[in-house]
């Protein structure tokens, strides 16, 4: 029996509301690699276009290539925030990775116990906030007695729109109720609407402010006992992974810990970062 010949179908180009070329996706891979770091992969392609399209349409403009105009001239700096906030991922909740927590707790502790009158932690990915307060939960927890270090808690992000969610920490209940038992009613207050806002004494432990991880000048001038940035590299590749790395290692108390996704594995900076456990990293000058 002779085999049927393979069967080849065409490629199917879905009628678009604006175009959107090769060519197109190419400028916006570049100007998101050059502004956040972020390394855009072919397959992303219909992603882009889902996430840029209503920008497109809010400005008015008739074609992708039109808004990537935009955006370099001089008249789009303005834009380039919308832009690169569409772009971002901001998938996060409530002690997300668990396990990092209680040894976080345990550090600190420890770092208390050796004298230390004020600790302090950096949420470099902060997102909406839930991972800060998190930690500012663990932090309080750590320590249930008056007698306590002063702690406070730097969160960033390059994305302005939830660094504002974070800044009023009100949140739904579908989101609460990730929390462990007793703590939504311990450090949040109830509102009339049915959400939940973080009570003063977490949301005044935390700094929000905007800061690109990728920019050479930080403007953060303190050492931390400990570093969180959790599922934000994975989106870098190798050489921008390393120019970060290499900038927190300063940045770490020596005996400081640095914790990150699940996915993330930086091997290649034991220069700086020793591994510890899982997806936590001690300061390479602790032996």
């Amino acid at each position: 029996m002779n085999k049927l010949p393979p069967l080849v179908l065409p490629k199917v180009e879905f009628n678009r509301e604006f175009s959107f070329s090769d060519a197109d996706f190419e400028r916006i891979r570049k100007l998101i690699y050059k502004e956040a770091g972020i390394s855009l992969n072919p397959s992303k392609k219909d992603m882009v276009y889902g996430r840029l399209v209503r920008r497109i349409r809010e400005l008015k403009l008739a074609s992708f290539a039109a808004y990537v105009d935009f955006l370099e001239s001089v008249s789009g700096k303005r834009e380039f925030e919308q832009f690169v906030n569409a772009l971002t991922t901001n998938l996060t909740f409530f002690f997300r990775e668990e396990h990092h927590f209680p040894i976080l707790a345990e550090h600190l502790k420890q770092r208390g116990a050796a004298g230390a009158s004020e600790l302090s932690i950096w949420c470099a990915a902060s997102s909406t906030g839930e991972e800060p307060y998190s930690l500012a939960i663990t932090a309080l927890e750590a320590f249930p007695l008056a007698n306590k270090p002063s702690i406070s808690i730097v969160a960033t992000d390059l994305d302005t729109s939830v660094l504002e969610t974070g800044r009023k920490g009100i949140y739904s209940d579908d989101k609460i109720a990730r929390l462990p038992p007793g703590h939504a009613q311990k450090y949040f207050d109830k509102l009339p609407d049915g959400n939940y806002q973080a009570k003063p004494v977490l949301r005044n432990m935390i700094t929000f402010q905007r800061l690109n991880l990728i920019e050479n000048n930080w403007a953060l001038r303190k050492q931390f006992d400990a570093i969180f940035c959790r599922n934000v590299m994975i989106y870098f590749d190798r050489d921008t992974q390393f120019a970060v790395l290499k900038k927190f290692a300063p940045l770490l108390k020596p005996d400081g810990l640095l914790f990150v996704g699940h996915s993330e594995n930086f091997y290649f900076a034991s220069d700086y970062f020793h591994l510890k456990g899982k997806t936590v990293y001690q300061h390479a000058a602790k032996k």
